[in-house]
């Protein structure tokens, strides 16, 4: 009877052994814990870089929208001149989007005179879109 009984506690011991190390430690990766990370982990990870962030300004600055009208230049909700616009034009990048909205007031030669600056200037990417 005291061989039962001992054989039956040392079972358990090795049982529960078992068990812990299963359970807060893992074997050979397996374990309740093992895929997390402990606070105590001294392994190298990797480093990775920041993802860039587009605000408003960014869009602004990649493309712009002017409207013509009669003989006027509206860009920012302002009415500029030919060469005023161009000064703010040419504070974006050659590649942004450009689009020129006429509406049907809009002088033909007016939105001529603005497509062949913008030309000089080196700003090929526009497009017109009519109201």
């Amino acid at each position: 009877m005291k061989k039962l009984l001992g054989f039956i506690l040392f079972a358990a011991l090795i049982a529960l052994a078992i068990w812990a190390f299963l359970h807060f430690k893992g074997f050979g990766g397996f374990g309740k814990d093992s895929g997390k990370s402990n606070k105590n982990d001294t392994s190298v990870s990797e480093t990775t870089k920041p993802e860039e962030t587009t605000t408003a300004e960014d869009k602004q600055l990649e493309s712009a929208e002017i409207t013509v009208s009669g003989n006027d230049y509206l860009y920012n909700n302002e009415k500029l001149t030919l060469d005023k616009l161009a000064a703010e034009i040419s504070k974006l990048d050659k590649d942004a989007e450009i689009t020129i909205t006429s509406d049907d007031t809009a002088a033909k030669n007016t939105v001529d005179e603005l497509t062949d600056k913008l030309e000089e200037l080196g700003y090929n990417n526009f497009k017109k879109a009519e109201k």
